[in-house]
């Protein structure tokens, strides 16, 4: 649980959600051109493309961190192999900009639902190598915990990047991105909840990923506990489609149960 003065401060979006790109060698890319690395005086002897696919989550819960994104973020491109498509997996990363230097979330396995055509099996969660991570990083994985959970009407904010600014720029001290936050209520909620805004213009069709933070006023009556509620899969219209934080959270505990017992 956090707490702020103002429930829509810009550290929501600039501190809890980061974009997911990943590197893949070949013809495919997606959003950025094609990217040549100069690894011997000059010449190219890789050449990778970096393609900007949407947004993700960072958390961490019973002392482990979490990288979280839609599984349609990283379909099969058609025709791949399942065999290329998990080559390509090994390329995914999160990146973050701490204004110096771009930096990237290391995984050490990925976590995916077994309902795979379904609404709630639409996302893969990123399991981190803590060990891996820089200082600054570690502080940018937003607490969660179970009894922390939004209900039906809730403030609620949505946060992520939509495809009108799904943009990366590359530069000396560091990397650039642009997420922004959406303000509205929770319409409904169940393992996946609706989220209703004001319709301002502007589509929201690439927040996939993103996070769904719910807002209630605090014990002090005057600042407000901000809750991680769910990952955006699809919005627009004046509406957000989430799924609630607790499928997430269900399959991440099937997966420490799992370990706990090849050790017992």
């Amino acid at each position: 649980m956090l707490k702020f003065t103002d429930p829509q401060e810009p550290t929501i979006a600039d501190q809890c959600i980061r974009p997911l790109c990943f590197a893949a060698p070949g013809d495919e890319h997606y959003g950025l051109d094609m990217i040549d690395l100069n690894l011997l005086e000059g010449a190219v002897e890789r050449r990778l493309q970096f393609g900007l696919q949407g947004s993700a989550v960072l958390f961490h819960y019973r002392g482990r961190h979490f990288a979280v994104f839609t599984r349609h973020q990283i379909a099969n491109i058609p025709g791949e192999a399942l065999r290329a498509f998990k080559d390509r997996m090994d390329y995914l990363v999160v990146l973050m900009d701490d204004g110096t230097d771009s930096t990237s979330i290391p995984f050490n396995t990925y976590l995916f639902s077994p309902k795979a055509n379904e609404d709630e099996g639409d996302y893969v969660v990123g399991v981190v190598e803590y060990e891996m991570l820089p200082a600054y990083s570690r502080e940018q994985f937003f607490p969660v915990e179970r009894h922390r959970t939004g209900r039906s009407g809730d403030f609620a904010l949505a946060s992520g990047l939509p495809s009108h600014l799904q943009r990366m720029v590359m530069e000396h001290g560091g990397m650039r991105i642009h997420p922004i936050c959406k303000s509205g209520t929770v319409g409904s909620r169940n393992s996946c909840g609706v989220l209703r805004y004001p319709e301002d213009g502007h589509s929201l069709d690439g927040m996939s990923g993103g996070a769904v933070f719910v807002t209630r006023l605090a014990s002090d009556g005057h600042s407000f506990e901000i809750f991680l509620d769910g990952i955006i899969q699809r919005g627009g219209e004046g509406y957000v489609r989430y799924l609630g934080l607790e499928t997430i959270l269900n399959r991440i505990d099937s997966h420490l149960a799992e370990q706990n017992s090849r050790f017992r």
